[in-house]
């Protein structure tokens, strides 16, 4: 934020109180990411093309570059999205993502093998030095799970891989609250 607008990009970071900042899903994820120590934030959407982009770093990356925040305090949320019992790629693709781990990819000799972004993701983050148990996602049993699949929870999501050209969206958002100092 307070910069110039480019002309395309899928994360956002900011310092700012009281500024309200989002990234759309419907399988995509969308990443929240705070540090908490320096009252920094930052979204993004991740699909597949974006994860494979390096998104989720980049994100975490101008967090750093911008203000100063440090590895160590980021965590992150990777929110509801596809998930690898819904999600298929054609060969060439989701063999990209068996170079981030071959836990990513499902029956990899099919011509459409299952892919798991958020896996991708997680492994993404702490190569990028965020901290293992700073990370939320369907890996986590000690707390509630917040990457639920779009495509498996009609009643809660929407979804593009499960509904087709007529889906909708969902938000993950975030922002720094605003504290009042009272003086005497």
């Amino acid at each position: 934020m307070n910069k110039p607008e480019p002309e395309s990009y899928d994360g956002i970071v900011t310092n700012q109180p009281g500024v309200v900042i989002a990234a759309p899903g419907a399988d995509c994820m969308p990443l929240l990411f705070a540090d908490p120590v320096g009252k920094v934030i930052g979204v993004a959407h991740a699909g597949w093309k974006g994860t494979l982009m390096g998104v989720a770093m980049a994100t975490v990356n101008a967090m750093v570059r911008e203000f100063g925040s440090e590895l160590a305090n980021v965590v992150a949320v990777i929110g509801p999205s596809v998930g690898p019992c819904c999600f298929s790629l054609e060969q060439n693709s989701a063999k990209k993502f068996l170079a981030i781990h071959p836990d990513c990819v499902r029956d990899t000799e099919s011509p459409m093998p299952y892919v798991d972004i958020r896996l991708a993701t997680r492994v993404l983050l702490e190569k990028g030095g965020l901290l293992p148990e700073h990370i939320q996602d369907n890996t986590v049993t000690n707390r509630p799970n917040l990457t639920l699949c779009t495509s498996c929870h009609s009643d809660s999501f929407f979804s593009h891989v499960r509904d087709g050209l007529n889906f909708g969206t969902q938000i993950g958002f975030l922002w720094i609250k605003e504290t009042q100092e009272f003086k005497q």
